[in-house]
């Protein structure tokens, strides 16, 4: 068979608030897609999670609604892209007895203080490219031994998302590199796992989904999933690596001077590195990740960028929610284009969008959302709007870090479901002084996993060659010099701002009443 002239993959995303699944071709061009809500829950404050059996219906669900649209008879490739951060458990006999503790759940919070004794921050930095962050499931490892010794002494397995589903399709629970790295459990130089953040763990490796490179074939279909999807059995099977990884990979951020900038629920700014780059602040402001192919990935991540817009939705926009039903409008289309009728800087109004603690630049798991300078002048389009600029100044924050030590760019490349709004991308470019280019494809993470599975296959020599071949660049948006100037004042003022606050979020989160 010539794969370069009759291809289709199948790639699936994992994500936090959707789950995915889209049909390419060798050209990555989408054949079909579906995409299933998947929901959070809070069952006590401060808790955000998610329930593996949930989850991994919804994967096959969208796997079998995008087969059934593409009217294809043939797939050469099953590629999985998926969430970062999570942590569940599992006993002997595959059953949840910790549900999926995801990245927006700020009780590991409670314990950053017990980590910091037990280990040097920056040493474990140093090892693992994660600073000492609640949302790692290292901190989540040990809030369950401390808070759910039960749980933690009964689990068999913790595993995020995705070896759950490896799990349930081959019977052992298995972790690509790239998702791994993003645990705090990886040493990122030898890519196995460390032994000293184990050893905070209070775990042995054999609690641990087993580690495989991503980026290869993997192993082929079981016959019990492919009579379920309804597709021959044989189907090669690359495990993939992380929505952030693939996310750069989707967009084409594989040289330096291309940054990779993603709103999807979370955010997050990415470059990319032939070795391990870490920041030399004790501050430690963004990350390093692995990718695959030997590429790590410096960069940040924000808990709360498209989430927020959510929130709103759900909280506000009982409106927008009318119109797009009977419009079949995108209820974020509609949001986008109430926010454009405000002006820039949304009136010197400022939105802290801290809705879920946030990790970058600042570790802060006690910050709030606060709505500053809001006057009678101001209405819900400037809200909007003040939410969308909010989210950038903290990307923002991220890249000036990553600046100071060499990590610069020349073009951002976006993704994710904030790249379909013109002025989210014209905010982007003002806030960061840069270009911005929007693939063609809007689903970076969808089309990454695609490339690594083409590549898997033989289809390209390698991802340079398979990103020239599989990705279109739509459209570029420059930054405007007066904007440029006014945002740069507000950005200055909004980490002013977050400074002043710091230490009353504390407060806040401890009153007693």
């Amino acid at each position: 068979m010539d794969y370069k002239s009759d291809i289709t993959i199948l790639a699936i995303d994992i994500g936090t608030t959707n789950v995915k699944a889209s049909l390419f071709n060798e050209k990555g061009e989408v054949i079909s897609l579906a995409t299933k809500e998947v929901n959070i829950f809070s069952p006590v404050p401060g808790s955000a999670v998610q329930r593996l059996d949930e989850l991994y219906k919804a994967t096959l669900d969208v796997m079998r609604e995008a087969i059934r649209n593409s009217h294809k008879i043939s797939i050469d490739c099953i590629s999985f892209s998926a969430q970062m951060h999570g942590l569940a458990a599992i006993d002997d006999n595959g059953r949840e007895i910790s549900p999926l503790i995801t990245y927006l759940d700020t009780r590991p919070g409670e314990i950053m203080d017990l980590l910091s004794k037990e280990v040097d921050p920056y040493t474990l930095y140093k090892e693992t490219g994660c600073p000492p962050i609640f949302i790692y499931p290292l901190a989540k490892l040990v809030w369950l031994r401390v808070r759910k010794p039960n749980i933690f002494k009964k689990a068999k397995w913790f595993l995020s998302i995705k070896d759950y589903v490896m799990y349930k399709i081959f019977g052992e629970p298995y972790i690509d590199r790239s998702v791994a790295s993003g645990s705090q459990l990886l040493n990122i130089h030898t890519l196995k796992w460390s032994d000293l953040a184990l050893e905070i763990a209070g775990i042995d490796e054999d609690r641990l989904p087993s580690l495989v490179d991503g980026e290869v074939v993997f192993d082929s279909i079981s016959k019990g999933l492919s009579r379920d999807l309804g597709i021959k059995e044989d189907i090669p099977i690359v495990i993939g690596g992380s929505d952030g990884a693939l996310h750069s990979l989707g967009v084409g951020a594989v040289r330096k001077e291309i940054l990779a900038l993603n709103i999807g629920t979370s955010g997050a700014v990415r470059s990319i590195s032939n070795k391990v780059l870490i920041d030399k602040s004790n501050a430690m402001r963004f990350f390093c990740y692995y990718l695959g192919y030997g590429i790590r990935i410096p960069g940040g991540a924000i808990n709360n960028a498209g989430i927020c817009l959510r929130w709103f939705r759900d909280s506000f926009g009982y409106l927008e929610k009318i119109v797009s039903e009977m419009l079949d409008e995108n209820v974020y289309d509609l949001l986008s284009r109430e926010a454009e009728k405000a002006c820039t800087t949304a009136d010197k109004l400022i939105i802290l969008p801290f809705f879920s603690g946030e990790r970058f630049p600042v570790r802060d798991p006690y910050s709030k959302c606060v709505i500053f300078g809001l006057t009678l002048r101001h209405n819900r389009r400037h809200i909007i709007r003040g939410i969308m600029e909010g989210v950038v100044y903290v990307l923002r924050w991220i890249y000036d870090a990553m600046r100071e030590n060499g990590l610069s760019s020349h073009v951002i490349r976006t993704g994710g479901g904030g790249s379909r709004s013109r002025l989210w991308r014209q905010i982007q470019a003002d806030i960061f002084g840069i270009p911005v280019e929007q693939t063609k494809v809007e689903e970076a993470s969808l089309l990454g996993a695609a490339i690594m599975g083409a590549t898997a296959l033989g289809v390209y020599k390698n991802i340079e060659e398979a990103v020239e071949n599989m990705i279109k660049i739509k459209s570029c948006v420059k930054p405007i010099e007066d904007n440029v100037r006014k945002y740069e004042a507000m950005y200055q003022f909004f980490k002013y701002l977050y400074g002043l606050l710091r230490e009353a979020f504390v407060k806040h989160y401890t009153l007693t009443i």
